[in-house]
Formats: C-alpha cells, sequence, structure tokens
C-alpha cells in the first residue's frame, strides 16, 4: 500500500442547472463511513423539500477501500452511480458528494440524468480542489521510564510524530503517528535501541 492518498482540499457547495432543473453539489472530504453518512443526513435534512439527495462516497484505498452509492429514488443507475465513477475517475478518496436535484418540469430522460448527475458531481469535485495525505499508522510503545529517552529519539528518526506520553504504574505509554513504510523500520530501531525490552502495539489510522 502507498504511504500516500488524495482527497479533496476543501468542503464545498456548488449549483448548475441541466434544463430547467437545478443541482446542487455538496462534497465533503469523509475519513471513515459514519462520516460519509452523517453528512448525507446533514445534507439530506438540509435540502428535505429537494426531489432527490442522491449520494456518492469512496473511503479508504486497496483491499479495504469501500464504496457505496444511492439513487434515491431516481431510476437504477441513473444517478449515484455517475456520481461514484466521477469520485473514481478522479482518482479521490476518502470524499462524499451528496447531488440534489430540483424538478424543473420537464424530465431529462435516463441518459439525460446520466450526464446530468455526472456533471454535477464534476463540477463539485472542481470546485473543492485536491491533496494528497499521508496514511499514519497509530502505534504505542511500553518501555521503562529509563528507556523513554531512546524511545523518542527512535521515533525522530524515523520521521515519526509523539501524539502522546502516558506514565503508567509499570512504565510509560508512547503513542505516536508513523508513516506505513516506516513501521517495521521503528519496530526493529526500538528492539536494538532498548535491547528487547520494550512492547509494539499497531493500529490502523488514515491521518
Amino acid at each position: 500500500m502507498s504511504d500516500s492518498f488524495t482527497t479533496v482540499a476543501r468542503n464545498v457547495r456548488v449549483k448548475i442547472a441541466v434544463g430547467a432543473c437545478r443541482f446542487i453539489a455538496s462534497v465533503a472530504k469523509t475519513e471513515t463511513e459514519a462520516e460519509a453518512k452523517a453528512f448525507i443526513e446533514k445534507v439530506s435534512g438540509e435540502f428535505a423539500d429537494a426531489t432527490h439527495n442522491v449520494y456518492a462516497y469512496r473511503i479508504g484505498v486497496g483491499d479495504g477501500a469501500v464504496s457505496r452509492q444511492s439513487d434515491d429514488g431516481e431510476p437504477a443507475g441513473s444517478s449515484g452511480s455517475p456520481m461514484l465513477q466521477a469520485l473514481e475517475k478522479a482518482g479521490l478518496t476518502n470524499v462524499t458528494v451528496v447531488g440534489t436535484r430540483y424538478f424543473g418540469g420537464v424530465k431529462l430522460g435516463i441518459g439525460g440524468l446520466v450526464r446530468a448527475y455526472r456533471a454535477c458531481a464534476e463540477a463539485g469535485l472542481a470546485e473543492a480542489g485536491e491533496k494528497t495525505e499521508v496514511f499514519k499508522e497509530v502505534i504505542k510503545i511500553l518501555v521503562s521510564y529509563d528507556l523513554l529517552g531512546n524511545v523518542i529519539r527512535e521515533i525522530g528518526a524515523v520521521d515519526g510524530e509523539v501524539d502522546g506520553v502516558d506514565y503508567q504504574e509499570n512504565g510509560v505509554c508512547v503513542t505516536c503517528l508513523l508513516p506505513l513504510t516506516k513501521v517495521e523500520t521503528l519496530k526493529a530501531q526500538l528492539v536494538e535501541s532498548t535491547r528487547g525490552n520494550v512492547t509494539v502495539e499497531i493500529g490502523h489510522n488514515n491521518r
């Protein structure tokens, strides 16, 4: 897995008109499915009077990636799917797009809906921009008090970031954030630096 991924630079809302219909693209960075669902619910509540609130989102990368979409009552495959395709084509993840439509009195047809919802998503993503972020692991390191300095030094040597230090009865627990590709290097250096007197726990985190 790569250390980095591409997501949106900012949350935005963009309006476009297609024929007599009004479309609103609401775009947000969402790092979990729970965040995606909360954003969808929020937008749907804001535009509760709209004809449809269609959505698509992508979370994560690789085998653990999750993609979801909903047509919200539009003809099957005419709305959520083209918005998801826009996300995939842009190579973005950890992003949710809600496409809101207000019916203007003239039906667009299946093909027209596909083009309109794709254009809606693309307009929102273009306005949101892109940025590259780094996947990091959350590492918890438990050592005796006298080895704390060794741990801090080794974390810095692999471009890690100390996120917290918890002084416990049986030692010190240091929490750090580390690029994925540096995890094994840090583990090896910690074992050598502490002569094996260390416990390392790893938990994935996308930040």
